[in-house]
Formats: structure tokens, C-alpha cells, sequence
């Protein structure tokens, strides 16, 4: 079976971060207490010029240009996305335009939080043939557009994108060793977007991120038994960035300490889809991520889907 190996990671933060202060300002109702514990920092805002498309295409180009890829060479581009899902089109071939993959085969993928690792678990399908050698899983949010003005979630959310040059063969990169995919269909009604287009949450944060920390749990230990390894096997686990309490809650309930778990959320906010690639790309260039560690990637879905993915630097 052919492997799946990350060639080069790319990543876009929009032009404006929101720092606290700003936000303190703009919500009086908000104190610096409340915004210590979400955890949060600074968060990108995507204007209207950095859309989806747009920050895709930059994420792409800079994981195109590490893993010394021309566009030309990409056989698909798959794009997660789920704040601007619609009927039709698909965003993904106006991506494939922009790069110039003309060869690429381009469609739309959702899964909200897991559809990163869900689209190379897609990818690694595609390169079991020979017909396709080479590909681009990229994700693109502006979450900040689907949060009703004036709620707390608007301290959570930050808008951005990232991209990873996918392929079959022996390169150098980070290898893919196994993947999990796990749904339970009767939590589906847990979030939904409503008649003006903001998302709303049915569940209260508590039981939210109970839910959320066990679904990461089973996702996680499936897939490690599968490989015939515990939690304190892999070097780092880097999960969907979700909030500051469900990682403490997650480190809680795997007996580890707050430095085995990474993330960057107080950077850049719940980056939705792209908060594994970035937060790989972050610690990477950081060296805290080093070529031969094993890295567990968890992640879960308003669907309620819940994945995990196992690397290798």
C-alpha cells in the first residue's frame, strides 16, 4: 500500500488580527478575566478581499514552494471549507484556476473541524493508484463571518487557511501512519447555522467539552491499538484547537502533562479545519517538532464526526 506523505505544509493568517484589547473595547460586557480563561490572545479577521478562494490560493502557493511543487504537477486539490458551503459551485476548482492545476481534479469536502484530517484520509485513497501521484488538501475558513455579533465566540474564532502538498512516493516529509474515522449520527443536532446565517450551539460548554474530550479519547485509542501503542508513545499529540478547556480537560483524561499536548490557540483563535496543519507548521518552524518524533492529530466535527492521524516527522 502506498504511503501518504506531506511534502510541504503552507498556512495564511489574514491580514488584521484582533488583539484583547481591542476586543475589550469593542465589548464592554467582556472582562480581562473572561478572556483569560477562553485562552485566547489575538485572532486573524479576513476582510473582504481575503476570501475563501483567496486565502486558500496563499496557504497552497506557500506549501507548493516548500515542497518544490508546481501547481502543474498536482493531480487533485481537495478544499475543506465550511463557513461558505453552498449548493453550487464548489470553491475547489476556482482554486485549481487561481494556481494554475490545470491537470487537478478539484472538489469541496466539510466535516467542519475534521475535514483536515478526514480530506487526507480522501487523499491517501487517491494514491493507491497509479493514476494520481501527487495532491493539494487545503483549508479555508472565515469562521469570524458565521458568529453572531456581539457573542462570546467572537473571542474564540479566527479566520485562515492551510495547505498540504500530498504524494505517494518515497520523498522527504511527514508520513502518514494511520488514520481513524469515527460518526455518531444521533449527536448531529448538537450545532447548526441558523436563519441568519450565524452558528448556534444546542449543548451547554460543559457538556460540550465532555463530549468533545471523549470522542477525541476513543478516536485516538483505536487508532493507537491498531498500531499496538498507548498515549505516552507518541511524542506530542496536536489536537483541533478547539477551546483552552477541552485540551486541559483531554490532558486531564489521558494522564499528561500540559507540555505533551501542542497548540497554538492563543495565537491564532479556533482555526476550525486548518488548526492541525498551522499548528504543525507553527511548532515545526519553532523546532519543538523535530524529523522522527510521532505525533497524534485528534480533531472532532460538528456532526458528529471525531477522527485521529498518526505522523511521523
Amino acid at each position: 500500500m502506498a504511503e501518504l506523505t506531506i511534502a510541504g505544509l503552507g498556512t495564511y493568517l489574514p491580514r488584521a488580527q484582533l488583539d484583547n484589547a481591542a476586543l475589550l473595547a469593542a465589548h464592554p460586557e467582556l472582562t480581562a478575566a473572561d478572556l483569560e480563561r477562553i485562552g485566547v490572545t489575538s485572532r486573524g479577521v479576513a476582510s473582504d478581499e481575503e476570501d475563501v478562494p483567496a486565502m486558500a490560493v496563499t496557504a497552497a502557493r506557500r506549501a507548493l514552494e516548500r515542497a518544490g511543487t508546481p501547481a502543474e504537477a498536482l493531480d487533485f486539490v481537495i478544499l475543506v471549507n465550511w463557513s461558505d458551503r453552498r449548493y453550487v459551485p464548489d470553491l475547489a476548482p476556482r482554486v485549481q484556476a487561481l494556481l494554475g492545476a490545470r491537470r487537478a481534479f478539484a472538489f469541496d469536502l466539510g466535516c467542519a473541524c475534521a475535514g483536515f484530517v478526514v480530506a487526507l484520509s480522501v487523499a491517501h485513497g487517491y494514491l493507491q493508484t497509479p493514476r494520481f501521484a501527487r495532491g493539494l488538501v487545503v483549508s479555508s475558513d472565515r469562521s469570524r463571518r458565521r458568529l453572531r455579533p456581539g457573542s462570546r465566540a467572537e473571542v474564540l474564532f479566527g479566520d485562515g487557511a492551510a495547505a498540504a502538498v500530498v504524494t505517494g512516493g518515497a520523498e522527504p516529509g511527514i508520513k502518514l501512519i494511520d488514520y481513524e474515522l469515527c460518526t455518531d449520527g444521533a449527536r448531529n443536532d448538537i450545532m447548526d447555522v441558523d436563519a441568519d446565517g450565524f452558528l448556534v450551539s444546542h449543548l451547554k460548554q460543559r457538556a460540550l467539552n465532555e463530549l468533545a474530550v471523549s470522542s477525541l479519547v476513543k478516536a485516538g485509542h483505536a487508532l493507537l491499538t491498531r498500531q499496538r501503542l498507548g498515549f505516552g508513545d507518541v511524542d506530542f499529540i496536536v489536537p483541533h484547537s478547539g477551546t483552552a478547556g477541552i485540551q486541559g480537560m483531554l490532558g486531564a483524561a489521558l494522564n499528561l502533562t500540559p507540555a505533551k499536548i501542542l497548540t497554538n490557540l492563543p495565537l491564532v483563535g479556533n482555526m476550525t479545519a486548518s488548526s492541525i496543519p498551522i499548528a504543525l507548521e507553527h511548532f515545526i518552524d519553532a523546532g519543538t517538532l523535530r524529523p522522527g518524533q510521532r505525533v497524534l492529530t485528534l480533531a472532532v466535527g460538528v456532526g458528529w464526526q471525531y477522527v485521529a492521524a498518526l505522523v511521523q516527522l
